[in-house]
């Protein structure tokens, strides 16, 4: 470039030393100072022009070596015991390969969340159970669901199921029975849905129907029977999404009715569907643009299934008649 300079330079001085010898030569000067100040253009759009590429290269660089920490997934959690028949008490235990994950799981068919036991140790399978965990690192996104399900060869001996009995305040009570008992804060109330819900038609703030799945007893007296009826509303409620993402539900547990006397719930659940990601690690189509079309699966709560919710506050209730 300099040498290119250094011509420009000695034609210009050659074309003044001819005008002062030929006054025809001033047209030639001039000519001399355009095709300069052209090549100047030139050599600066040439230099913008090496700046972009550079620019260009160093980015995609960047690009091709690193990944947005936001767009990865905590590594979906393992089982040390592969799911299938057991045929006796078993225990499991859960792993994660990602640095500092904390692993959450549940037993009772719902997705785990932040709110769920947090693992702490082996999980003892002494029944049929559905085992679920999920992965949470900070700076990554939430792991997929990992899901066992555990099943015996023969049932454990026929008990039936204890019905739900509350603690009463003020210990035993007489005979004869007050007119009303105390069903204390934080009783526990199985209930069960009383209609099928899905993440393909659900809304925030559709109302479910629920029913009491189990008597709920205090201090030996019944005081709800099984099957009144209950109530919860749907709090959050996505659709499956294109590259493979799951529907979901979260569902939030109301109230109780109790012979007309509303008793007031709280007890939250949430249910994930089967996700179809194109790539295990993480969430970005790698399998070509007609991936974007494939969806995950709906979230679907059947009929039937149960849920625990609690008892908002000390509530008095009268004996069941």
């Amino acid at each position: 470039m300099r040498i290119l300079l250094t011509a420009l330079v000695l034609a210009l001085l050659s074309s003044v030393a001819l005008a002062q010898m030929d006054p025809g030569a001033q047209a030639a000067q001039q000519a001399t100072q355009q095709a300069i100040q052209a090549n100047q253009q030139a050599i600066q759009a040439m230099q913008q022009s090496q700046q972009a590429t550079q620019q260009a290269m160093d980015a995609n660089q960047a690009s091709a070596t690193s990944l947005p920490v936001c767009c990865r997934l905590a590594a979906k959690p393992k089982f040390s015991v592969k799911p299938g028949t057991l045929d006796s008490p078993t225990k499991v235990k859960i792993t994660d390969s990602t640095r500092g994950a904390i692993i959450y799981y549940t037993t009772d068919g719902w997705t785990p969340t932040e709110a769920s036991p947090r693992y702490m140790g082996p999980i003892t399978i002494d029944s049929s159970t559905t085992l679920q965990a999920v992965a949470i690192v900070p700076y990554f996104a939430r792991s997929m669901v990992a899901k066992a399900e555990y099943k015996f060869n023969s049932p454990a001996s026929a008990v039936a199921p204890s019905p739900v009995v509350a603690p009463v305040q003020g210990g035993v009570s007489a005979v004869p029975l007050p007119e009303k008992l105390v069903v204390v804060q934080g009783t526990p109330v199985r209930l069960a849905f009383a209609a099928d819900v899905s993440s393909k038609t659900a809304s925030v703030g559709d109302r479910i129907p629920l029913t009491l799945a189990e008597d709920l007893i205090v201090d030996g007296v019944v005081v709800a029977k099984k099957g009144m009826p209950a109530s919860g509303t749907i709090i959050q409620a996505d659709k499956t999404g294109a590259a493979g993402q799951p529907g979901d539900l979260t569902f939030l547990a109301d109230s109780l009715d109790v012979n007309g006397d509303s008793v007031r719930l709280r007890g939250t659940v949430y249910l994930e569907g089967q996700p179809k990601p194109p790539n295990a690690e993480v969430l970005i189509p790698v399998v070509g643009p007609a991936f974007l079309f494939k969806h995950g699966e709906d979230a679907e709560i059947m009929r039937g299934a149960i849920l625990t919710a609690f008892i908002y506050g000390d509530t008095s209730l009268p004996p069941a008649k």
